[in-house]
């Protein structure tokens, strides 16, 4: 069963260009997942109740074009169902014209708030059976970047903090995208992404972005964390020239 809203470009969601930005992008994907969840008996409230809460674990996006401001389309996901422990949603972007703009699939975990552990998805009643993604693929592993440049690392800031208390996953994107100069961003625009969520960052941590340059267009980035050295989430940016 599929999803759906339908959604117009605020003047707040989009970046420099006039375009839908990366970061309101994801938490345009993160608002109806939370939504479709709870419709399904599956969400926020209904988990806490067992102590227990979703973490997104892994996202691919592959942007077709992004809607410009004022643009209205149609963002529809719906579940995939789990193969035991990862549950996993889809999502297209669709434009008035039905075309298809953005993709993105997405794979997550049930956590349990006080052991830390993982909870077998496949043990909830009633939760969907697995389908094959959009890309008839599930967003896979990156690995680590290579790179010996000293790292700047700030702290967390009050706004960077979620409901669980750690690190809003969107804002490690917005880490990341901001670690580029603007002559990068006149340059170049980001039109895949696929992102690895490995460890909770907290309001005590001190972070810094770690790149590695494949070539001209395709990087491996991370976030770190500056007391243990961790990587906190990984991510593969592929971009395109202007």
């Amino acid at each position: 069963m599929k999803h759906k809203n339908h959604l117009s470009t605020k003047s707040y969601f989009i970046n420099r260009f006039g375009k839908l930005s990366t970061s309101f992008m994801f938490y345009q994907l993160q608002d109806i997942a939370w939504e479709h969840a709870r419709i399904l008996g599956f969400g926020f409230d209904k988990l806490m109740e067992e102590q227990q809460f979703w973490v997104l674990s892994r996202l691919r996006v592959k942007i077709i074009r992004r809607p410009d401001w004022g643009e209205d389309f149609t963002l529809e996901t719906w579940s995939r169902g789990t193969d035991g422990f990862y549950g996993y949603r889809d999502f297209n972007f669709v434009d008035k014209a039905g075309n298809i703009i953005i993709q993105a699939t997405t794979s997550w975990l049930v956590i349990n708030l006080k052991t830390k552990r993982i909870v077998r998805i496949a043990d909830l009643d009633n939760f969907p059976k697995y389908e094959e993604s959009v890309f008839g693929e599930n967003a896979g592993k990156v690995r680590p970047p290579k790179s010996e440049d000293e790292l700047d690392f700030t702290p967390v800031l009050f706004t960077e903090i979620d409901i669980n208390q750690h690190f809003n996953t969107g804002r490690y994107l917005e880490r990341i995208i901001n670690s580029y100069d603007f002559d990068f961003h006149e340059k170049y625009d980001l039109v895949e992404y696929e992102v690895n969520f490995l460890k909770e960052g907290l309001q005590t941590d001190n972070l810094g972005v770690k790149k590695q340059f494949i070539d001209e267009t395709n990087h491996v980035c991370s976030v770190v964390r500056e007391s243990d050295g961790v990587d906190l989430i990984r991510a593969k940016m592929i971009w395109k020239a202007r």
